[in-house]
This record gives structure tokens, C-alpha cells and sequence, in this order.
């Protein structure tokens, strides 16, 4: 029987990134220098959560040989989420190309 995490404690997000921008040279950027996701033009998907990262770790090795994520198998994370707590408290906007903001 699956055991489900308690309120209040932490679960582990497997997210995705599909990167749509490319270089003027052709190239799809994956990873900065440092090892992080290169953020430009991606599309997130999460692709389960899970109640311990040793799970999540194992979904991500079975998630990286099927077709799409096998072209981009560098592109995953893991990050923790707190249970009954909200991670995104200021509201959002967004900026058009042109400069513009609509909230």
C-alpha cells in the first residue's frame, strides 16, 4: 500500500524543460556553465510528484529514454514543495516584447 506524505511536509517535484529557442549558430542551449537549466525559451512540464526524491531520481531515469525527453535527457529537476503551503504569494504580470505590462 503507498503511504501519502503527512500535511506540512515536502514532496518532490520532477519537472521538464523542452527548450524552443535556438542559437544563431542552430543550437539548442540545455545547461549554463554553471550546470543550471538554461532559462530563454522553454516550455516547463511536470512530469510527477512524488512523496521521496529517491523515487523521483528513478522516474527521471525512466522518463529520459521516452521519445521527446530522450532529445533533451539533461533537462530535468527535481525540487522540493512544502505540503499546505503556497509558494507564489505576489501575484504575476506579464511583459509583451514591445515592453508592455498587462497584471
Amino acid at each position: 500500500m503507498a503511504t501519502f506524505p503527512v500535511p506540512g511536509g515536502e514532496v518532490f517535484v520532477l519537472w521538464h524543460a523542452r527548450h524552443l529557442a535556438l542559437e544563431e549558430d542552430g543550437r539548442t542551449i540545455h545547461r549554463d556553465p554553471d550546470g543550471g537549466i538554461h532559462e530563454d525559451e522553454e516550455e516547463w512540464r511536470i512530469i510527477g510528484i512524488y512523496a521521496d526524491k529517491a523515487t523521483a531520481e528513478e522516474r527521471r531515469a525512466v522518463s529520459a529514454l521516452l521519445p521527446g525527453f530522450r532529445d533533451e535527457s539533461d533537462c530535468f529537476e527535481i525540487s522540493p514543495l512544502e505540503i499546505d503551503q503556497d509558494d507564489w504569494v505576489d501575484g504575476y504580470f506579464t511583459e509583451y516584447p514591445d515592453g508592455r505590462q498587462q497584471d
